[in-house]
């Protein structure tokens, strides 16, 4: 008896253990890579008007961490130094049919972000801005991403890097395993035998002090049923 439940209390143990690890694994292990945007499509835009447009198909914003900066280059012309706005362009997130942001009005959000990092050629967007504005950090639906113009000057992208972005197959991977998490499914497992070391341990301790009689299908004091064939001598005599 005594084996067996120090035997039951390793695998609890060991379990705890397994459910570090995972956790460990799973906040840590997160395989990232430098995107580079195809630019090609980038038109000169001013007043407020976009130059280039993202599809939620050509990069998904649910790749980004909070390590992941968009880096803009582009070229600038008709500087208006005159204007409200210190910088030349802004990078644009937007939704319809949102529900994952206070941000979205009527389901619509049209986040605009500031630089954190600009010149007349460049600028640079980090993630703690981008969650900022768009009122979460949860980028499911997020459909366009896009960069527009001020109206300090006319620009037209000509290159947008994202850094420390999650690769394709781990976002797909933690995509996939969104319904199965394995916080869960450790706890389940430990709950499980912990449950079965407490009705085995009944069990145990039952069959030490009764046995099974046959003849009712019922587990009897073995007192009791020792005794039975004295009762019935006596009841003979």
């Amino acid at each position: 008896m005594k084996r067996f439940l120090s035997a039951a209390m390793s695998a609890i143990i060991a379990c705890a253990s397994i459910f570090s690890c995972t956790l460990t694994a799973f906040a840590e292990d997160v395989e990232t890579e430098d995107v580079t945007i195809d630019c090609s499509s980038a038109e000169a835009a001013s007043n407020w008007g976009q130059s280039i447009t993202i599809e939620q198909g050509d990069f998904n914003a649910t790749r980004l961490t909070k390590d992941s900066k968009f880096i803009v280059t582009f070229k600038s012309e008709d500087i208006n130094e005159k204007s409200g706005n210190k910088y030349d362009a802004e990078l644009i997130f937007q939704s319809w049919d949102n529900t994952t942001t206070s941000a979205a009005q009527d389901g619509a959000v049209w986040a605009k972000i500031a630089p954190v990092e600009f010149d007349d050629k460049s600028a640079t967007y980090d993630f703690e801005s981008i969650a900022t504005a768009y009122g979460t950090d949860d980028f499911s639906q997020v459909y366009k991403i896009m960069i527009g113009a001020t109206d300090r000057a006319k620009i037209t992208v000509t290159g947008i890097k994202v850094t420390n972005c999650k690769t394709k197959t781990y976002a797909e991977k933690e995509d996939s395993a969104k319904g199965t998490n394995p916080v869960i499914i450790v706890i389940a497992v430990i709950a499980g035998i912990a449950i079965a070391v407490v009705v085995i341990v009944i069990i145990m301790n039952k069959k030490s002090s009764e046995a099974f009689d046959v003849s009712t299908g019922k587990f009897v004091d073995k007192k009791d049923l020792f005794d039975e064939p004295k009762n019935g001598e006596d009841e003979k005599k």
